[in-house]
């Protein structure tokens, strides 16, 4: 070896020994710690990172929580882990420590599911509204829609009636389509077409509503109506099992006053008398019905009791995690026989394959029975309950022999069968099964680019078992038999690509999405009359002459895709851009695709120094957007193709029929999408470092190419065009702030409150007015309702009420001379013919909804009150018209107006008893709608590691509906006899373009609830 070589590697040597020796004390003074991660409950956390700050060195907490890692006493620990606040610890002297993680529920509320991904809430640029669980979880719900009520801006709650189990119409910054569903669409994990009113609202962890095109666009033609967008729980950390059960007791709020028994009587004596003709009831009689009166209010409602009991287990490790649970509800209707059970389980499994595959599996499946329920009665002459309210209360339900009444002895008051006969003698059962299933799979191929594949299928089995009796002993009504059965098949495959990066100040967020959706219902129906078994559903017995069979069948698919740029530059200034190509089976091939753009801007002046540097403003965003939507759930395919029914014959001279066929329909290949083109403006503001959020955002959205019914010249044939125009506008306000916030009490209070003006701007071709398919209840079959052009959807169609004729007024006569009316009658504006005007006479369609929650913890207490209300809005009280008679099959007058009506000697405003000029539908009886509502008032106590296993006990007992303030003379404001969701119907949309319309619908309850949560 050379001198020169042997000189290299004695430096080489004594660079290695002297390196070696500057690392010896930081090698000698290095320690093992150990320990625990552990949440607020000291249950351990799993998959938590424990990293020494500033090095590489790093450890992950196991499945109990437990970690080891070396570090100096020096070094600290940065303890991280996704919706905990992260913590540092100097590790000192300490060999073993124990971090006790808080749930950070900034970062949580920051996080917003946007559609095909997400995005952290201070970077939107739409209107998005995001209720989490924890804004509900102290108010027994048995609906999801109870949690959105009042709780989000812009979105409108409304429950149709007080059944369990009914349908609840739920509409987003007002209503769009005059024949179309108005209903927003519902997203369940991704999956298209859920139904809110069938999940389990402990299932849920969050819900975000799109409001604004901006957001919407991104849903092309379903998205004209707003988005739900709902995620359901997924589990993580040590197993949890989660047990609650509560029972409930619910009873009408009020009653509605009505003549007694004897007053009836009374009048009806003084009627005959001054007839001069022999009374109906004597002194015993009388005195008898003095002291025991009949009351049919107290025999239609009962006293109604409801359990519901909930099971969950959730937890999960670093590569699988899982929530399972089930529910079980039980309901009785405040209606006699009405009651409704449902069965729901649930269970959703994710786990990570590798690093880049995961694979997710949610099933949910359930079973709804609900039995009676009143809204599937005929309604011909009023619901039921309005039957009750005016049956004639001077006759028992049963004889004094014990034998049923089925109609009133003296054909006093509603001349129809006894509703409680009908309702006792009367079996409607419908089961509906339904199974929701979908896959989701996430490959990475690197850290910002995925593949996102959601498979989604549900069906719905649903069977109708329909027995009615509902006549009399003159042959008015009938038994009828129904027997339906409904399958409905729904299967989704959405293909995902994203790509998110970040190149120093510019962040961008791309996604292309292809997906294909494809809907299949079928349905068969049985229907007969005058079976001779009572009760029996299959036999049959029906007469041949009256027996219908139908099957009907539908096949729709759409076809979309779909390109998203989100980018932003320093978290300053935000732009997005969408377009979305939809291709719709239900129009012709070369009229069925639709493109939907959107573009939206915002600016942030957080990092402006002004705020960086303030103590009160921490957050300060304004945003703008359009965008386009569009409606395709505005008809059935076969719309755009002409209709010949087949009759059993038809006529050509108007007196001899022939066998033939008749057109009714005219075909139209250029039907397409209703159109919604929204701009918003929007502001977003933080205060006192997030302790206060507020945001304000002003919306005008238009549709154009409404679907209207439209007729040939000179003829009756029906032809479908895309004509008219609806515009919405208003203010959506949301306001939430943490009044207090220590250790031991906290106090959170939020304010949702929305402004909307709706008006139809434009008809077929000019016209002012579509008369709509509502009637009244009177035996005029006059509409109740119209749709005018230059005023708001949903405007009541009456008569003008002036209050009575005079014996001093210039009563209008006829050609013969004599009188048109008679002192007494009631009175309504005439035309020059002396005909009654009929006209426009206000909207069922709340202007102003709101709601105030509040959430207040003392230590081991919790209080919860929320307040709701809505405003601007009328209501058409048909229960009112029909309780003072003198129409139709309503015969008398129950009112308390009777003790007051018009008599010769006290000519008042309240039409004399026995008239029978009594219209229904006149302004006489549209009353404000105006309410104020304490929906809920909770109060609980926690225990805590009471019991080892035990982790909480929780005892509550909540009231629902307590309070109602409004002028209303009703059950109700707020329920209305029109379907929460029918779609077409009768070529209308009746829950909106009819809302308001009250002919009996069922009240919401008052309800007192009692229960207990118990933690594992």
């Amino acid at each position: 070896m050379s001198k020169q070589s042997n000189e290299l590697t004695r430096k080489i040597s004594l660079g290695f020994f002297f390196i070696l020796f500057l690392g010896l004390p930081k090698a000698y003074s290095q320690q093992t710690i150990s320990g625990t991660i552990v949440d607020e409950n000291s249950q351990p956390i799993p998959g938590v990172n424990i990293l020494v700050e500033g090095t590489s060195d790093g450890a992950i907490s196991d499945f109990d929580g437990n970690y080891s890692i070396s570090g100096r006493p020096e070094d600290v620990l940065v303890i991280s882990y996704v919706g905990y606040i992260t913590q540092r610890v100097t590790i000192g002297n300490q060999s073993n420590i124990i971090v006790k993680l808080v749930t950070d529920f900034q970062e949580l509320a920051d996080v917003v599911v946007i559609g095909y991904g997400s995005s952290r809430k201070k970077d939107l640029t739409g209107s998005v509204s995001t209720i989490t669980s924890e804004s509900y979880e102290n108010q027994p719900i048995n609906r999801v829609e109870e949690a959105l009520q009042g709780r989000t801006s812009g979105v409108s709650i409304q429950r149709s009636n007080g059944t369990p189990g009914s349908n609840t119409k739920v509409r987003v910054r007002g209503v769009n389509s005059v024949t179309g569903n108005n209903s927003p669409l519902v997203v369940v994990d991704g999956v298209f077409g859920g139904d809110l009113g069938t999940i389990n609202p402990n299932d849920i962890e969050s819900i975000n509503v799109l409001k604004d095109a901006s957001a919407l666009a991104i849903y092309g033609s379903r998205g004209s109506n707003g988005v739900i967008l709902v995620n359901t729980k997924k589990g993580k950390g040590k197993t949890r099992i989660n047990l609650e059960t509560f029972s409930s007791f619910s009873e009408i709020g009020k009653s509605i006053d009505r003549l007694s028994s004897v007053e009836f009587a009374r009048i009806k004596n003084q009627q005959r008398e001054d007839a001069g003709q022999p009374l109906f009831f004597t002194d015993d009689q009388l005195n008898n019905l003095a002291s025991n009166p009949i009351d049919y209010e107290d025999e239609i409602f009962r006293k109604a009791f409801a359990t519901t009991t909930e099971l969950s287990v959730s937890g999960g490790s670093d590569d699988f995690n899982y929530y399972l649970s089930g529910n079980y509800t039980k309901q009785d209707g405040i209606l006699i026989t009405n009651n409704y059970e449902r069965y729901s389980l649930r269970s959703n499994l994710k786990t990570d394959v590798s690093e880049k595959l995961s694979i997710g599996l949610n099933i949910y499946a359930s079973r709804e029975t609900d039995i009676n329920n009143p809204n599937n009665f005929n309604r011909v002459a009023g619901s039921m309950l309005t039957r009750a309210l005016t049956f004639d209360p001077t006759s028992p339900v049963l004889d004094e022999n014990g034998e049923i009444i089925l109609e009133s002895p003296n054909a006093f008051a509603n001349l129809r069968t006894n509703p409680i006969t009908a309702l006792n003698r009367s079996n409607r059962e419908q089961v509906s099964d339904r199974l929701n299933s979908n896959m989701n799979i996430k490959y990475k191929f690197t850290n910002d680019f995925s593949y996102n594949l959601i498979v989604g299928l549900s069906t719905l089995n649903q069977t109708v078992k329909s027995f009615i009796v509902d006549g009399d002993t003159r042959g008015i009504g009938h038994t009828t038999v129904n027997f339906i059965n409904l399958k409905e098949t729904d299967h989704q495959v959405s293909n995902i690509l994203n790509y998110k990066k970040g190149f120093g100040n510019h962040n961008i967020d791309a996604t292309v999405v292809y997906e294909f959706q494809g809907t299949r219902r079928e349905q068969n129906t049985y229907s007969t009359v005058d079976v001779l078994v009572p009760g029996f559903f299959l036999a049959d017995e029906g007469n041949p002459q009256t027996e219908n069979f139908s099957n009907r069948g539908s096949e729709t698919a759409i076809e979309s895709y779909l390109g998203r740029v989100a980018y932003n530059f320093n978290r300053s200034l935000y732009l997005t851009g969408s377009l979305r190509i939809d291709q719709s089976s239900r129009f012709i091939k070369s009229n069925r695709t639709g493109y939907f753009p959107s573009a939206a801007i915002a600016y942030s002046f957080n990092n402006l120094g002004f705020i960086e540097n303030s103590n009160v403003v921490s957050n300060l965003k304004i945003r703008a957007g359009w965008g386009k939507v569009g409606n395709q759930n505005i008809l059935s395919s076969a719309r755009f193709s002409a209709s010949i029914p087949v009759p059993p014959g038809v006529t050509f001279d108007g007196t001899n029929t022939v066998v033939g066929e008749r057109f009714s329909r005219e075909g139209n290949p250029d039907i397409t999408w209703e159109t919604t083109a929204q701009t918003n403006l929007g502001l977003d503001l933080g205060l006192l470092g997030g302790r206060i959020d507020f945001s304000v955002d002003y919306f005008k959205k238009n549709t154009e190419d409404l679907l209207l019914r439209t007729k040939l010249p000179n003829s009756d044939i029906d032809k479908f065009d895309n004509v008219g125009e609806v515009e919405n506008k208003g203010i959506d306000i949301t306001l939430s702030a943490d009044i207090i916030q220590n250790n031991n009490f906290n106090w959170n209070s939020s304010i949702a409150a929305s402004y909307v003006e709706n008006e139809v701007l434009d008809l077929i071709d000019g016209q002012e007015q579509i008369v709509g398919d509502i009637r009244s209840i009177d035996g005029t079959g006059n509409s109740l309702n119209v749709i005018q052009r230059g005023l708001p959807l949903g405007q009541f169609y009456g008569f003008t009420f002036l209050g009575t004729w005079k014996t001093t007024d210039d009563i209008p006569t006829r050609p013969n001379g004599r009188p048109l009316f008679n002192p007494g009658d009631p009175k309504y504006l005439l035309d020059e013919n002396n005909s009654p005007v009929l006209s426009a006479l206000g909207s069922g369609i709340p202007k102003f909804t709101w709601g105030f929650n509040n959430t207040i913890t003392y230590k081991n207490w919790d209080f919860s009150v929320f307040v709701q209300g809505a405003h601007g809005f009328k209501v058409f009280n048909l229960v009112e018209a029909a309780l003072n008679g003198g129409a139709g099959s309503f015969r008398d007058n129950l009112s308390r107006d009777a003790l007051n009506a018009w008599t010769p000697e006290n000519e008042t405003d309240i039409p004399r008893n026995g008239s029978r000029n009594n219209l229904f539908n006149s302004s006489r009886f549209i009353e404000d709608g105006d309410f104020i509502r304490l929906s809920n008032l909770s109060i609980g106590y926690t225990l805590k590691n009471l019991f080892k296993g035990v982790e909480t006990i929780k005892f509550y007992v909540s009231g629902q509906n307590l309070v109602l303030i409004t002028d209303y003379s009703g059950y109700d404001p707020e329920v209305t006899s029109t379907p929460a969701n029918n779609g077409e119907l009768s070529n209308q949309n009746q829950s909106d373009t009819g809302a308001g319309i009250n002919i009996g619908a069922i009240p919401n309850p008052r309800t007192y609830t009692l229960g207990v949560k118990l933690g594992f």
